[in-house]
């Protein structure tokens, strides 16, 4: 039972006391912007993380599925087969990408932004799909980074990286 002064009178209150002894004020310990952060914290848990997770309110809008494809199908078109293995490539492919600084990097990708924004076949026989990002900086020997350009050739099948490689620049938005 840890000890914290009181928002209101500034004596040493017990943190699970409901009321201040001292003062008489409820809950002692919890400051207004602590209400505040659960306040936020229980507005995100409620509205935006469904949002997030299954996509717009949908309203009276009809939603319907479209047509999957079968994995045979999906091999042929890049853009199917390419989306199946991007969060994979996110994983799979950063360790690799890391290496190939000779200094520290930052990733400036979003919470929620994949790695790579562009795609195209390596192989398409092979199922290898080159995946492409700008999402990384590479520190120079002067402390200062560099945004670059990472390509990372992954066997979406097994998740397997082939090759990573690196040049400084950024992709054409």
């Amino acid at each position: 039972m840890a000890l914290k002064p009181c928002k209101e009178c500034k004596q040493e209150v017990s943190t699970s006391a409901k009321t201040c002894p001292h003062c008489g004020v409820k809950n002692p310990t919890v400051t207004l912007k602590q209400q505040l952060l659960m306040v936020l914290g229980l507005f995100i848990a409620a509205v935006i993380t469904p949002t997030l997770l299954f996509g717009g309110g949908g309203g009276d809008q009809a939603k319907t599925a479209a047509p999957t494809k079968s994995d045979a199908d999906c091999r042929k078109d890049l853009a199917c087969y390419a989306e199946k293995g991007v969060v994979a490539a996110g994983v799979y492919c950063k360790d690799d990408v890391e290496r190939l600084a000779k200094h520290s990097v930052k990733w400036v990708d979003g919470t929620f932004e994949q790695k790579f924004s562009h795609y195209r076949w390596a192989d398409q026989a092979q199922g290898i799909v080159t995946f492409i990002g700008d999402k990384a900086e590479f520190q120079n020997g002067f402390g200062a980074f560099a945004r670059v350009i990472y390509e990372c050739d992954l066997n979406v099948a097994t998740n397997k990286v082939i090759d990573v490689r690196a040049r400084e620049g950024r992709l054409p938005r």
